[in-house]
């Protein structure tokens, strides 16, 4: 693949444009297109999963994220996190958890080049889950949830251990939804709106 035409793109913004019809999926590329660079102070949400993240390899107490709270500055995220730890501290619960890295890769079609990324590897009990968290705005569908799960299956599975099971959890109402049938029935969809995503991308100027 020439790398100067190669569209790098997350897997959230991939499900975004997937999820939209019409001319709104026009938009939505035109948009992922003209955006100014990644930037960690752009991103949300991005304190709130480095802190799981910690709470989790580090082993510490799950009440640390309430002292991430204590910090914030920014009025919004002031409003929003709060809600956000609430369901996080509902999906542990009592849980005992132990960390292992989760796996990374990235889908490639044509030249667009999706990471797949999800931010938790924990072991339940006996379970081991790797988690990618979900923190969108936009309420979670079933159609979502196969499209991720298809995704994180068909691209992780052959890095991990077999008894690995692939979750999405809605972050905010502490529901985690896990792939344990191995489900990858939505893959040719996204293979078309793949190619679909890459000719809107090239075609706009």
């Amino acid at each position: 693949m020439d790398k100067t035409r190669k569209i790098i793109i997350s897997i959230t913004d991939f499900i975004g444009f997937v999820n939209k019809s019409g001319g709104s999926k026009l938009t939505k590329v035109r948009q992922l297109k003209r955006r100014e660079a990644y930037h960690p102070s752009k991103d949300f949400y991005k304190l709130l999963r480095e802190e799981i993240v910690e709470l989790h390899q580090e082993s510490k107490d799950l009440n640390i994220l309430d002292d991430l709270l204590k910090r914030l500055t920014d009025n919004k995220k002031i409003n929003s996190y709060p809600s956000v730890i609430t369901g996080y501290k509902k999906f542990i619960g009592k849980k005992k958890t132990s960390w292992f890295e989760p796996p990374v890769s990235h889908w490639v079609i044509g030249d667009l080049d999706i990471k797949i990324n999800p931010e938790l590897g924990l072991k339940l009990g006996t379970k081991s889950l790797v988690i990618k968290l979900y923190l969108s705005a936009d309420k979670i569908t079933k159609d979502k949830v196969t499209q991720i799960l298809s995704l994180l299956e068909n691209e992780l599975r052959t890095i991990v251990d077999d008894n690995v099971v692939f979750g999405i959890l809605d972050v905010k109402t502490g529901k985690i939804f896990e792939n344990s049938d191995r489900d990858i029935s939505f893959l040719p969809l996204l293979e078309g709106e793949a190619k679909s995503f890459e000719t809107i991308w090239k075609g706009i100027k």
